[in-house]
């Protein structure tokens, strides 16, 4: 599988939409988006373009108003995401990372339950 590009905040930001609910128009996202705040619907627009081109979202143009899709997964965006920061930020090390994440709040009991779950996995 080839590596998914980069996202950047405002890619993301789209892409957290579609992944929300989809398939959507330039119109709907543009009205999700100006609920957050402001932007222009050429923004949104040129946006989706762009992420069409990197592979990050499908335009299906078999109606007369086209809609988008995510074309890649959350959890593959997150996991790349994860792993730029920790390769940028933290000498490539993905177990540094996540004990700062860890010990920048309190984790709530299910959160280290299912830490604990994930730990003894990797035991086996």
């Amino acid at each position: 599988m080839s590596k998914i590009p980069l996202p950047s905040e405002a890619q993301l930001e789209i892409l957290d939409l579609l992944w929300q609910q989809q398939p959507a128009t330039v119109q709907d996202l543009h009205e999700r988006l100006t609920a957050r705040r402001q932007v222009s619907y050429n923004t949104v627009l040129t946006q989706l373009q762009r992420m069409t081109k990197a592979g990050l979202v499908k335009r299906d143009t078999s109606q007369r108003t086209h809609a988008y899709r995510a074309a890649v997964k959350r959890e593959q965006v997150e996991r790349r995401l994860f792993h730029r920061l920790a390769d940028t930020a933290f000498g490539g090390s993905t177990v540094n990372l996540a004990l700062r994440a860890l010990g920048s709040e309190k984790p709530t009991p299910e959160e280290l339950d299912e830490l604990q779950q994930w730990i003894n996995e990797q035991k086996q």
